[in-house]
């Protein structure tokens, strides 16, 4: 199946920096704990929840005064989703080296899972003149809030970032939860493969909203210790993180041309397991079967690197280990190494995916693999090769795998050339 794409750029932003190099410097060098974030109500009331915190970014080291004047007029410097996505997009644009006439061709996919909501809340929870106030009409009350409302629609957001962009190709936004990197870049690879577009930038990003963590709170996800240790024998639950991510992809021949690439997509496998929102199937294995459907269609027959969805969620990360071990067997084939990244930046939601691909590129690239952060050892009855300190090591094939919120699946295989 020639199904593969060029990766000619790429970017990431979180806690531990802002930019690929500063990201993995970050990594090496900086804590692994999250800090509190305060979030405050008209009424004075207060929500304290931890987070991995993106170090501030300020638009003037990224924008023109004319785009900057634009952006806050149309308020979206307030809102910070956007702000990560466009700063995300930037850098990765800049490192694939685009020119205007490339990128005013180039195809733009955007995945987040809640563009728009968090500053529409915001005025629910924040704004003296709220909504829900007695004596106020409903018109009123949806004249003071229109152009929130009409934000949640999304479409907007890829109007403005192409715009920003300077993008006229064809445009998507989707949303799968945790998985939405890896179907963004699969959207990206069609795309390309059809030739709609010679180049796909895709972009995801999240920054940690309160009622984020209020609805997740729900569901069990949080670390009462305020720690998140993939796969640990000691794991307790997750923790929330800012983060960003983007990826600029084309064809092979195109990549081949400017003499540039940082990776290859082969493809990967996708699939919905409808049985649970907040919950996977045990017992339908349809997570081991993307893996190695994923394996099977790129036609590899080793595997140097496996990066899996890793949460600390107790339930969830045994799952996982099952899922994998049950794929690898089902291959007739040994347990590549591995290793998760959530510890490094939080669990970032609808941009880990792509964040943690970002990462991965960057391991195969400088021949490296990060260690498990805050994991020391697991109590799972296989041997789980966890890597625990950074290793150097020759890595030519990866893959990264994610099972979400909504039984969104994907496998996704990449390679070095």
């Amino acid at each position: 199946m020639n199904a593969r794409v060029s990766i000619i750029g790429a970017s990431a932003l979180g806690a531990p920096g802002i930019g690929r190099e500063e990201v993995w410097k970050g990594m090496k060098t900086s804590r692994n704990s999250p800090n509190l974030r305060r979030y405050e109500m008209y009424d004075g009331t207060t929500i304290n929840f931890p987070v991995y915190e993106m170090p501030p970014l300020d638009l003037k080291a990224w924008l023109a005064r004319a785009e900057r004047r634009w952006i806050e007029q149309e308020g979206l410097d307030k809102d910070p989703d956007f702000v990560f996505m466009l700063v995300a997009a930037l850098l990765a644009i800049d490192e694939a080296c685009l020119s205007k006439a490339e990128l005013s061709k180039s195809a733009l996919v955007i995945g987040h899972e809640n563009p728009g909501i968090n500053p529409f809340i915001d005025k629910i929870l924040q704004s003296q003149n709220h909504m829900l106030q007695q004596g106020v009409s409903p018109l009123t009350s949806f004249e003071q809030h229109k152009q929130d409302i009409f934000r949640l629609q999304t479409f907007p957001y890829l109007f403005y970032l192409a715009k920003l962009l300077g993008i006229q190709g064809v445009s998507y936004i989707t949303n799968n939860a945790c998985a939405s990197g890896l179907y963004a870049m699969e959207l990206g690879r069609q795309i390309i493969q059809q030739g709609q577009a010679e180049s796909v930038v895709v972009v995801c990003a999240d920054y940690v909203h309160a009622t984020e963590y209020l609805w997740l709170g729900d569901k069990g996800f949080h670390s009462p210790r305020q720690i998140l240790k993939p796969f640990d024998s000691e794991r307790d639950g997750s923790v929330l993180g800012d983060g960003a991510a983007a990826i600029v992809m084309t064809s092979p021949e195109k990549a081949n041309a400017g003499g540039r690439e940082l990776g290859t997509y082969l493809g990967g496998a996708f699939q919905q397991d409808g049985w649970n929102l907040s919950l996977p199937n045990v017992a339908s294995h349809s997570y081991s079967s993307v893996i190695s459907r994923a394996m099977q269609h790129s036609n590899l027959k080793e595997l140097d690197l496996l990066i899996p969805h890793g949460t600390g969620m107790q339930m969830w990360d045994a799952y996982e280990v099952a899922e994998i071990a049950r794929a690898f067997a089902d291959l007739n084939m040994p347990l590549p190494q591995m290793t998760a990244l959530k510890g490094y930046f939080g669990h970032t939601l609808g941009a880990n995916t792509l964040l943690e691909i970002v990462c991965m590129l960057e391991s195969m690239e400088q021949g490296v693999i990060p260690p498990a952060a805050n994991y020391s050892s697991h109590h799972f009855k296989i041997d789980l090769p966890m890597t625990t300190r950074w290793e150097s090591r020759s890595i030519k094939t990866a893959v990264k795998c994610v099972s979400a919120f909504g039984g969104f699946l994907a496998a996704g295989v990449f390679e070095k050339n």
